[in-house]
């Protein structure tokens, strides 16, 4: 224990810098924890598709989802989402599976849904983790 006390004597700024990561990092965790949104991998994501019907929302641009998206996906902007959730209504009874380019936009909008009663997850690293995966793209003509 002496030990530990005179290495962070020592090494005060070092010590304080690891204190503050450690609080960061317990922060982004519950603030996670807090958003009840699912994240799913590529193979989840396969997984709800195919076993319990989960509908793919693309939420990127027409220009980006003409250039390759998911089998089926639906393209919504998030704009569109946000001012109009009545396009979704039917889907309501459905898993809706969130899609964006790296997953930061598209945690958003599942939070938003489900905080209006929609089974939402969202594509952990957004359409990148799915090509990284390998997984299958379909490109619009």
């Amino acid at each position: 224990m002496q030990e530990v006390a005179m290495f962070i004597s020592h090494h005060a700024l070092l010590s304080f810098s690891f204190v503050v990561v450690v609080f960061l990092l317990l922060f982004v965790e519950l603030i996670r924890l807090r958003r009840k949104v699912n994240d799913l991998t590529p193979l989840e994501v396969t997984q709800l598709i195919n076993h319990k019907r989960g509908l793919v929302v693309d939420i990127r641009s027409k220009e980006s989802f003409q250039q390759g998206h998911i089998i089926d996906a639906l393209l919504l902007s998030s704009r569109e989402i946000r001012e109009n959730f009545k396009k979704l209504d039917k889907y309501k009874e459905r898993p809706i599976i969130l899609v964006c380019d790296t997953g930061i936009e598209s945690q958003k909008i599942a939070a938003i849904l489900y905080k209006r009663g929609y089974d939402t997850y969202a594509l952990s690293g957004g359409l990148r983790a799915w090509q990284q995966a390998e997984m299958p793209l379909i490109k619009e003509k």
